[in-house]
């Protein structure tokens, strides 16, 4: 008999499914540690660092970085096979342990791997293991100082060396498993109720060590394991709740929302990715519900990866006709399934049996149209007509209608059928052509039909969770400048200056103290490149420009590439102008990122600055090549997409995300610029060279009637050369800083994009527990909802607007409990908004203090104070002026530079 179904049976003896009236009363674990189990390869840090404690498999796992986890601590799993309990503690530990131990581990999880569960040992004798096993753990504690150690099972070591236990390990206590067959169990419940009390008098005699219950599910039944993960911590257990493979992101107390996006795109072999119409026009409305996105070309094979723990859905916009449709309909089949919700743009891309039918409730509607027949619309939710209104003809007929478990959302008659175009079901949704987009062919533009955000959250249920913000901080709009290297040596068309880059030193560089991101291009200005006998010149020129204190600096590559997938080795050398002609230069990905920055920090920038940001030249399509070659040059990257909008005809589909995933990190990970340049607005400089004042229009449309992107100014030197594009520029900038906006640096910018990325998203017995990185600080409630200050942790603030209510975060984690924005509060002073980073925020009662760095005029708004609250900035009162609704401002100096002192600020009010 195996030892896998000797475990099955004896657990049936002892173990229940339903609580009865003995076992123990439901109470809080409370200050115990949420602990995590994964086993798999490729672990999902990003949504396991929601938990204080992880236990990873080192064998497939690496230790994750300190700082880019902080708050997490990770535990190596270390198997104890029956034959190692034939050598002693101290070989085994030095065998096993140590090596860990050099690589930085500093937790470990004792697993006895023997098969047979030592939770009968309740019952028993101490045996030859549990002898062993505590030598073990004296051992650890003697050699190897500061470790932390967890125990599975033997109740016997456990009691006898609870001191030295950070965590005791119990399994299946409700659900047991049997690994051999697959299959889960009917337990026992008079038994479970004694295993129960057993457990409870051991927590009353330590009750400072966790007692962690790690139960078995279905690995796609979600709700199943929330039930179960609700049960044991109904017991007084830590629970967590995982697929027998424990390769899953598990459900404990604590709850961690998916924050992926898989969008399927149907491509041409060698497109790049974002060409597809789903790349242009989802990202968008993913970013603004807080996903990250995966791209596939279904065309090149789909993933297998696709779990609920890890992707909150599947978007489908197929441009094209797939390849293999039975592959394909058994993919999608095989997701609905493993009930991951998937919404469908345009097309299935397959055709619709009577099983395919069945499967996803929708009945097929067979048939002809009788001669003369029309199409007419007989309904249509709200949702539909967001940015044009549908008009349907007979050709674009689908011949579907829904089953009872769906909701129409756009349904038409043709003859005597009736078809829904458009609808929701508990699988997802689909909104088929011409219900999904538009196009308008004499604005030679797409426009939504079905309003993405609505139907999104709709066919996805996506939860109405805190979304990671990357467009403010701190409520206000964030803003920065880019200047692509472009034309530097050109020379000004108006009297006073030479060169267009002199014109912009002084009339913007200088004249706006704002934090700006300048880039050159090497083969423009340097000595090896294009124009040799200038280069003292403009070198001379661009040092000026890097030595002011509010200039970051950047890159705009060596011979500015005009197409950087032509230049990618994959598709080889093209026999077309891939970049300026600088005699005796051959193209080399190298020299143009690492050797451009090399080129500027030795020659260029002046002491204690180097290059922070290569930004993107020409098409802006860098290949995964170039951008892990950036990554690896310890730069941040920009440029690319097209966000472009200008009234009156301005379009959603007019607006990119903030970046596209080339490959599965950062290091593949191109962040875009947020607005489009004055090549733009200047139809590429042939007039009206004021065009860049149109931006205005963009900045316009994307803050109203949603935020949904920052304000980035971004231009080339050629807008120096001309009067007229220098006036619109200062234009721009004298409108923009008139707006509520919070001046950043790009790569400030750039990293809250990748930390949002990144950030954790989990729910905790009503509280929501959020994980950011080292820039992020800012996230977006629903409408009608406001941070409870008072049971909130790591909240400073937040502002109500229109769209939602901005919360701002005084540090990298935050625990937010939510009232409704009309509810009574205690009215804690608070950061309404500000202009500034806040760090180091502190409360006690109604007097709360903070350090605050601003770049440009930084103030702070505070709600819930009045005239009789004492206000200091470093220590000095101050008085501070109205800031409107109620509110009191408090300025103070700015922090210039990419690093700047803070002010300390306190404000005093009574009880």
């Amino acid at each position: 008999m195996s030892l896998a179904w000797r475990w099955g049976l004896w657990v049936c003896l002892w173990a229940g499914s339903i609580l009865g009236e003995n076992v123990i009363a439901a109470e809080e674990a409370g200050g115990f540690p949420n602990v995590a189990f994964y086993r798999g390869t490729d672990a999902p840090l990003d949504l396991l660092q929601a938990f204080d404690e992880v236990i990873i498999d080192p064998a497939t796992s690496a230790l994750p970085s300190p700082e880019r986890y902080p708050h997490t601590r990770w535990a190596a799993r270390l198997e104890i096979m029956q034959k190692d309990y034939q050598s002693t503690p101290a070989a085994w530990l030095e065998k096993t342990l140590t090596p860990l131990w050099e690589k930085g581990f500093r937790d470990f999880y004792l697993a006895d791997e023997t098969g047979l569960p030592s939770m009968e040992q309740f019952y028993t004798t101490v045996s030859a293991e549990d002898r062993w096993l505590s030598l073990a753990l004296t051992e650890i504690h003697e050699k190897f100082k500061g470790a932390r150690t967890f125990l599975r099972n033997h109740p016997q070591v456990a009691e006898a060396n609870s001191n030295l236990l950070t965590g005791w390990v119990v399994e299946s206590i409700f659900q047991p498993y049997d690994a051999l067959q697959g299959w889960f169990l009917t337990v026992d419940q008079g038994r479970l109720n004694e295993t129960l009390s057993q457990l409870h008098r051991w927590r009353e005699k330590h009750p400072d060590v966790p007692l962690i219950d790690l139960e078995l599910a279905q690995k796609y039944d979600r709700p199943g394991q929330q039930a179960l993960a609700q049960k044991s911590a109904q017991a007084g257990l830590v629970p967590y709740v995982t697929s027998p493979d424990e390769n899953s992101v598990g459900i404990g107390k604590l709850n961690v929302m998916p924050r992926k996006i898989l969008v399927v795109q149907s491509l041409d072999p060698g497109t790049a990715i974002e060409e597809g119409t789903g790349s242009k026009i989802l990202s968008l409305p993913m970013d603004y519900l807080g996903y990250d996105i995966r791209y596939v070309n279904v065309n090149e094979g789909l993933p297998e990866d696709i779990t609920p723990d890890r992707y909150a859905g599947v978007a489908v916009f197929l441009d094209k006709d797939v390849t293999d449709q039975d592959r394909w309909r058994l993919w999608f089949l095989q997701e609905v399934h493993r009930h991951v919700p998937i919404a469908v743009f345009d097309r299935f891309g397959f055709d619709i049996d009577f099983e395919t039918a069945q499967a996803l409730d929708l009945k097929v509607l067979s048939g002809g149209y009788l001669p003369g027949a029309t199409a007419r619309i007989l309904h249509t939710a709200p949702m539909i007509g967001f940015e044009h209104a549908p008009q349907v003809e007979i050709q674009d007929a689908v011949g579907l209608a829904i089953g009872p478990s769906g909701q129409s959302l756009a349904q038409i008659q043709v003859g005597d059928k009736v078809m829904d175009m458009a609808a929701t079901l508990p699988w997802g949704g689909y909104a088929l052509a011409p219900f999904s987009l538009e196009y308008v062919g004499e604005l030679n533009r797409d426009y939504w039909v079905i309003d993405p955000l609505k139907f999104l959250r709709q066919a996805l249920s996506l939860p109405a969770m805190p979304v990671p913000d990357t467009t403010s901080q701190n409520g206000r709009r964030l803003f920065f400048v880019q200047v692509d290297g472009d034309g530097f040596p050109s020379r000004a068309e108006f009297p006073g200056y030479d060169y267009g880059a002199e014109a912009l030193y002084d009339q913007i560089f200088k004249k706006y103290p704002i934090p700006m991101t300048v880039s050159v291009v090497e083969g423009e200005i340097g000595p090896t490149g294009k124009y040799p006998a200038l280069s003292p010149t403009l070198e001379s020129i661009a040092r000026k420009i890097f030595a002011l204190p509010n200039i970051e600096i950047g890159s705009h590559t060596y011979s500015h590439p005009l197409d950087w997938i032509l230049a990618d080795p994959r598709y080889g050398q093209q026999k077309k102008q891939l970049s300026m002609q600088i005699p005796g230069y051959t193209f080399d990905l190298k020299r143009e990122v690492e050797g451009s920055i090399d080129y500027i920090n030795g020659r260029l920038a002046p002491p204690g600055k180097k290059v922070r940001v290569l930004q993107w030249s020409g098409a802006a399509n860098p290949t995964a090549a170039a951008l892990e070659e950036a990554w690896k040059a310890g730069v941040y990257n920009i440029n690319g997409g097209d966000t472009l909008p200008v009234k009156p005809d301005g379009s959603w589909t007019d607006i990119s995300g903030a970046g596209i995933a080339k490959g599965k990190g950062d290091q593949d990970y191109q962040i875009y610029a947020a607005e489009m340049n004055e090549n733009i607005y200047t139809n590429d400089w042939t007039r009206p060279f004021y065009g860049m004042v149109r931006v205005l229009e963009t900045y316009e449309i994307t803050e109203f009637p949603l935020r949904i992107k920052p304000v980035d100014i971004y231009f080339h030197f050629y807008s120096g050369t001309k009067l007229a594009s220098l006036k619109a520029l200062q234009n721009v900038y004298e409108v923009t800083l008139k707006q509520p906006v919070f001046p950043v640096y790009t790569s400030d910018f750039i990293q809250k994009v990748l930390d949002a990325r990144h950030a954790s998203v989990a729910m905790q017995e009503g509280q929501w527990r959020i994980r950011t990185g080292r820039s992020l600080r800012e996230f977006r409630l629903p409408v009608g909802e406001v941070p409870d200050l008072a049971r909130s942790h790591g909240v400073i603030g937040y502002l109500s607007v229109p769209g939602g209510t901005y919360v701002h975060l005084g540090d990298d984690q935050a625990h937010v409990s939510l009232l409704p924005v009309d509810h009574p509060t205690d009215r804690l002073p608070y950061v309404s908004a500000a202009t500034a980073y806040i760090t180091h925020f502190e409360r006690q009662g109604r007097t709360i203090r903070f350090d605050a760095r601003g770049y440009y005029q930084p103030y702070v708004l505070l709600s819930h104070v009045d005239s009789s609250c004492r206000f200091t900035v470093d220590g000095e009162e101050v008085r501070p002026t109205e800031g409107g609704k109620g509110r009191l401002k408090v300025s103070f100096p700015p922090s210039m530079g990419e690093q700047g002192s803070g002010h300390g600020i306190e404000v005093h009010c009574h009880d």
